[in-house]
C-alpha cells in the first residue's frame, strides 16, 4: 500500500515529513530522548523515527481491540517504519494544522513541532478525573497538545528530564496567557488530559550541555520555541487566540455561562432587541476589562488567596462603576451567587440603556 508523503522541513540533522495522517521526524544523528509514548516510551537512545499520529474515526475501535502500544506498532509498520526504532505520540488534531518553530543563539538551535487542540479536553492538574484505568482499560483519546522538541546539543538523561520540565511549563504558560478554561472545572487549564511530549538531544554534537532549566539560554530557547509552536497550533486547529478571548462571554465560558443564561433572566425585551444590545456589550473591550477584573477576584477566592467576604465589596464597586449602577447586595455566599449577580446587573444595564 502506497502512502501519501511530503517533506515539510529538512536539514542535516533531521527530516520532518507528513506521511498519511502522521508527522514523522526522521533523526539523522545519534540521539537520546524522553517521550510519553506507549511503544518505546521513556528514555531511549538512537531512535530513528518520532511520530505524531493523528487518529481517524476508524482507528478508535482498533485501539480498543489492540491497545495503544500495539496500535502504534501497527501504524509504524503501515508507514514503512522500523517499529523497533520508532516511537511516538497520538492525537485527534489535524496534521494539516501543525506548527514548527526554530529558535537559535550562536551555535545552539532548538526546533519544536506541535499540534494542539484544547477546546474539548482542557483540564487543570488536580481537576476531577474523567476516567479510571484498571489493567490498561480506559476511554479513548479525545483531544491533545503534542510537542516534539529537538535540541541540537548533547544532553545527558538528567538534562533531558529538565528540558521536559521546561517544555511542559512553557506549554502551560500558553494556556494561562490565553486564559483557556478547563472543561472539568471553573479553573484555567494547565494542559489537556491526553497531552504528549518528546524531547530529543543530538548526542553526535560536541556541544555538551548539562542545564536546560529556565535560567539557562537553552531553557529560554526551548520555552520560546514551544510557546510559539503551541500558540500557532492552537490557532490553526481551533481558532484559539488572544482575539478569541476579547468578549465577555468568552471570559465567562469556564463558568458555563452562555448567552441563553443572560436572556432567560431578562424581562420586558424581545430576543431580537436584546441580542442586538448584548452583541455590542459583549464585544466592547471596556466591559471585557470589567469582567476580567471580576473573574480575577473570583479566581483569588477559588485558589484560597481571598475569602468571599474579601471580594464582595470590590466586585460590587467594580460592577456599579463600569455599569453606572447603584445596585446593593449583601455578602456573597458562593461563586454561583456572584454569577447570578453579574447576569442580573448586565441585564439591568442593557434594558435600562
Amino acid at each position: 500500500m502506497s502512502n501519501y508523503s511530503r517533506i515539510v522541513h529538512e536539514d542535516e540533522k533531521l527530516i520532518i515529513s507528513i506521511i498519511d495522517n502522521a508527522i514523522v521526524v526522521k533523526l539523522l544523528v545519534d540521539n537520546n530522548l524522553l517521550i510519553s509514548s506507549w511503544h518505546n516510551g521513556g528514555y531511549h537512545e538512537n531512535m530513528v523515527n518520532v511520530v505524531n499520529q493523528s487518529l481517524i474515526p476508524a482507528d478508535y475501535p482498533v485501539i480498543e481491540e489492540l491497545k495503544s502500544k500495539n496500535f502504534q506498532i501497527q501504524k509504524f509498520k503501515e508507514m514503512g517504519l522500523d517499529s523497533d526504532k520508532s516511537t511516538g505520540l497520538i492525537t485527534s488534531a489535524n496534521m494539516d494544522y501543525f506548527s514548527v518553530s526554530t529558535k537559535s543563539y550562536k551555535q545552539l538551535k532548538v526546533i519544536t513541532i506541535a499540534t494542539a487542540g484544547a477546546d474539548k479536553n482542557a483540564v487543570k492538574a488536580g481537576d476531577n478525573a474523567s476516567f479510571y484505568e484498571h489493567d490498561n482499560n480506559y476511554q479513548s483519546i479525545t483531544g491533545t497538545i503534542n510537542i516534539i522538541t529537538f535540541i541540537d546539543a548533547n544532553l545527558d538523561a538528567g538534562a533531558l528530564a529538565t528540558a521536559l520540565i521546561t517544555l511542559t511549563e512553557a506549554k502551560t504558560s500558553v494556556l494561562e496567557d490565553l486564559k483557556v478554561g478547563s472543561n472539568y472545572s471553573t479553573h484555567i487549564a494547565t494542559g489537556t488530559g491526553t497531552d504528549g511530549a518528546c524531547v530529543i538531544s543530538n548526542t553526535s554534537s560536541d556541544n555538551h550541555l548539562e542545564n536546560a532549566g529556565k535560567h539557562s539560554k537553552l531553557g529560554e530557547l526551548i520555552a520560546n520555541s514551544v510557546r510559539e509552536a503551541v500558540f500557532d497550533a492552537l490557532y490553526l486547529q481551533t481558532g484559539m487566540c488572544t482575539q478569541y478571548q476579547k468578549t465577555v462571554l468568552s471570559r465567562l465560558s469556564r463558568f458555563n455561562v452562555t448567552f441563553d443564561d443572560f436572556y432567560k433572566n431578562a424581562e420586558g425585551i424581545s430576543l431580537e432587541d436584546y441580542a442586538q444590545s448584548f452583541y455590542h456589550f459583549n464585544n466592547d473591550e471596556y466591559y471585557v476589562s470589567w469582567i476580567s477584573c471580576t473573574i480575577n477576584l473570583m479566581d483569588e477566592y477559588q485558589q484560597g488567596l481571598l475569602d468571599l467576604k474579601d471580594i464582595t465589596k470590590p466586585i460590587i464597586q467594580l460592577t456599579n462603576c463600569f455599569l453606572s449602577s447603584d445596585k446593593k447586595v449583601g455578602e456573597f455566599k458562593s461563586i454561583s451567587q456572584i454569577i447570578d449577580y453579574l447576569i442580573d446587573s448586565v441585564n439591568t444595564f442593557i434594558i435600562d440603556k
